[in-house]
């Protein structure tokens, strides 16, 4: 089969589009064709050497994989060849081979069925953005309707995400991104949208809020941004730590976190099965909509790469073999 392997770390240059001998399903598992995988940060991550890969190189990035099932494993029940499935979990593409691939293999207990209706690519396009979001906001903070939001990085894969669960949730959102992004993210549920270079940012999210600053913040890009989104924070609001683009280290003035009686809480954990199925329903009867920046065929990874960190993609990009 073809593949997208990487021998070293580096640039998006390693990314070589090259043959590697068919996976077997392990007992337990389940061999997949895909039809389409994603790009996500944690793969440019993975492969420039930021993040731990936890297994010997060569290594196949992509963690996000829907396409149909080729083959079984031994002990493998409640599955047949052909059935439609999509998978998304941190350890595809970190601690085995992922879905930069003709064909992968998949834990059985890991797949979920697509719904008809729903493409190859819309399923795979919901994966870790749309679940890390949903673990952010749904698990980690309780979003509700009394709620005002200020998503950054609003037009990432996960940005895009939290607008239509934040919309969904009947919450205040506000968005904060590159400029000429904004009727886009209005038409995902961003009541207000702010250019990221404003240089009176926390001002113009007050105001946007009546001046009663913002009770949660969504924080994707951790060093540039943290202090900020203290200070733009209600009394007693939360900070939700999902990301860190521009850095992990971040100094921030600990007294205006105390005054304000807010806090800060990281963001990670496991989706829970069945709403990783509420979820795929949810885009089949079109509660929400999968946000797809472009479909790129599987040889072109390393492009994908390159426009992923040129910060030019609106949601998510999506490959093909």
């Amino acid at each position: 089969m073809h593949a997208v392997i990487m021998h070293e770390r580096g640039g998006a240059d390693v990314l070589r589009y090259e043959e590697m001998p068919l996976p077997v399903p392990a007992p337990g598992e389940a061999l997949i064709r895909v039809r389409a995988a994603t790009v996500n940060h944690p793969d440019l991550f993975h492969r420039s050497g930021r993040f731990l890969i936890h297994k010997e190189l060569p290594h196949v990035l992509g963690m996000d994989v829907a396409g149909e099932i080729a083959g079984l494993g031994e002990g493998v029940a409640g599955w047949r060849e052909g059935d439609r499935v999509v998978a998304a979990f941190e350890a595809l593409g970190r601690e085995r081979d992922g879905a930069y691939a003709e064909f992968t293999t998949v834990p059985a207990r890991e797949l979920h069925r697509i719904p008809d209706g729903l493409s190859y690519a819309a399923a795979a396009s919901i994966g870790l953005a749309f679940t890390t979001a949903w673990i952010a906001l749904c698990y980690n903070t309780a979003l509700s309707g009394r709620d005002r939001v200020v998503v950054h990085a609003a037009s990432s894969g996960v940005g895009t995400s939290a607008l239509q669960i934040a919309r969904w949730k009947r919450a205040h959102a506000l968005a904060i991104s590159a400029p000429g992004k904004e009727v886009q993210l209005r038409a995902l549920g961003a009541e207000t949208v702010i250019d990221h270079n404003a240089p009176d940012l926390v001002d113009q999210v007050k105001d946007a809020f009546g001046k009663q600053g913002a009770t949660c913040v969504l924080e994707l890009v951790g060093r540039a941004t943290l202090q900020q989104s203290i200070e733009m924070l209600s009394p007693r609001g939360r900070i939700i730590v999902v990301g860190t683009l521009s850095g992990d280290v971040a100094q921030i003035n600990a007294m205006d976190l105390i005054t304000k009686n807010a806090s800060i809480i990281g963001s990670m954990g496991i989706i829970r099965p069945a709403d990783f199925d509420r979820i795929l329903a949810l885009f089949a009867d079109g509660t929400f909509r999968p946000v797809i920046d472009s479909v790129m065929p599987l040889r072109e990874a390393g492009a994908a790469h390159e426009r992923i960190e040129s910060g030019a993609a609106f949601g998510k990009i999506v490959l093909e073999p």
